[in-house]
């Protein structure tokens, strides 16, 4: 095992690395709220400081060359994102179809029924839990995802339209309300912090605001004192002690990953990559034989299959999926990831402040680490990009003026709005 200063120091290193590159795109965008702040509020307590507080209370675990590797990983993609996101360039994308900037009240108030209607027979298969929501996501973990994240996904479609909507600040706020009840009633912590990291990514790249350092000091504490009162309206603890060591065993990520690299796990050559990118994702219902081990699932049925039997959350193990598929090779295969996603993030953030649609919105907050899908498997790009369309034909439908989008070949041109038109959506 590793010496417990030797953890520390690669720990505080890699979250240096971290933190410069957080500074890298909030002077690019000079603001110290932006596109890495919902991904990083989770990412730097869950792999960072909890991790940290593990180790000095319960001794640190995995050889040096585990810890090495995963810190160091972690670095190069927060660095490698960083770089990609805030180099210049002049790339534009063309994406097809019309878009118009009406409907979204409505839409907004459609999908929040939806969204009730949908989850109503959940709630009235457990009433004894309405004041627990939290014991209504642990039985619901296996055979509910039709209805479970199908409701909480209209949900945040509610959010995102109301956000765009030109509604008064009485009716919008009473919408996000209304919305943000029906996911607490889900019971996951995860999805309430999403809808707060939607308006905040709303209000920095929907509306503009620069947000400078003191602020966005005193905003990232309210989100940990949320975060703080999440916990304790979710988990039942007995004392200060039980609570601390609770909070801490949700953040093994990097133990996890630890323990892939250790164990020699035999390497799968991109199966659960692929595993979790396309089978996990097909609903049980239209699969009544699909495997419960896929993908990451695989490594939680390996180390960890009490909890997987369970049926109530397995275990997560970080880069330790990608490290089972290809080896040391793993921190080249996560940096060009995270080139492309840096890549991506910029051409659709440079896209939103043009267009104001939430179309262009859905993406950048996919890209920014919030997703409008509430499941932890697999890259969703390709359905994030399907939503996309379909905002934008929504927006469309009804009579007035529908833009597309043209690009001029020349080099001082950029992508801009042509319209509206004279035909009808």
């Amino acid at each position: 095992m590793i010496a417990l200063h030797s953890a520390d120091a690669i720990i505080l290193t890699s979250l240096a690395i971290q933190f410069f590159s957080y500074w890298l795109v909030a002077r690019h965008e000079q603001s110290f709220l932006n596109i890495l702040t919902p991904g990083y509020l989770i990412a730097i307590p869950a792999t960072y400081i909890l991790p940290a507080a593990y180790d000095h209370l319960f001794g640190t675990e995995g050889s040096s060359f585990a810890f090495i590797y995963v810190y160091a990983t972690m670095a190069v993609q927060g660095l490698v994102f960083a770089l990609m996101y805030v180099r210049p360039s002049k790339k534009k994308l063309k994406l097809p179809f019309g878009f118009a900037h009406r409907n979204f009240a409505l839409l907004a108030t459609v999908f929040l029924v939806l969204a009730f209607l949908l989850y109503l027979p959940i709630l009235l298969e457990f009433p004894e839990f309405l004041l627990d929501p939290r014991q209504i996501y642990t039985y619901t973990r296996v055979g509910y995802g039709g209805t479970f994240f199908v409701s909480s996904m209209l949900a945040y479609a509610s959010i995102i339209f109301a956000l765009f909507s030109g509604l008064s600040a009485w009716r919008k706020h009473a919408l996000l309300a209304a919305a943000l009840i029906v996911l607490s009633l889900h019971g996951s912590k995860g999805e309430v912090l999403t809808a707060f990291f939607l308006y905040a990514l709303y209000e920095i790249y929907g509306k503009g605001r620069k947000v400078r350092l003191l602020y966005a000091a005193v905003a990232i504490f309210a989100v940990g004192i949320l975060i703080i009162g999440l916990f304790a309206a979710t988990l039942n603890f007995s004392g200060a002690s039980e609570a601390l060591e609770n909070i801490v065993e949700y953040s093994t990520y990097t133990q996890n990953a630890m323990l892939v690299i250790d164990e020699n796990f035999p390497r799968q050559y991109g199966q659960l990559t692929l595993e979790g990118n396309l089978y996990a994702l097909i609903p049980r219902a239209i699969f009544p034989g699909k495997p419960k081990a896929l993908g990451g699932l695989r490594l939680a049925d390996e180390y960890y299959p009490e909890a997987l039997d369970a049926e109530k959350g397995a275990p997560e193990f970080g880069m330790g999926v990608q490290y089972a598929d290809f080896g040391v090779l793993a921190i080249i295969y996560l940096a060009l990831f995270s080139a492309l996603r840096g890549w991506l993030a910029r051409i659709f953030v440079d896209r939103l402040r043009q267009t104001k649609h939430p179309g262009d919105f859905v993406m950048v907050a996919f890209l920014g680490g919030v997703s409008i899908f509430p499941v932890a498997t697999g890259w969703l790009f390709p359905e994030v990009l399907c939503v996309v369309f379909v905002v934008r034909f929504l927006s469309t439908l009804g009579k007035g003026p529908v833009y597309r989008e043209i690009i001029r070949s020349k080099p001082s041109a950029s992508c801009r709005l042509e319209g509206p038109t004279t035909s009808p959506a």
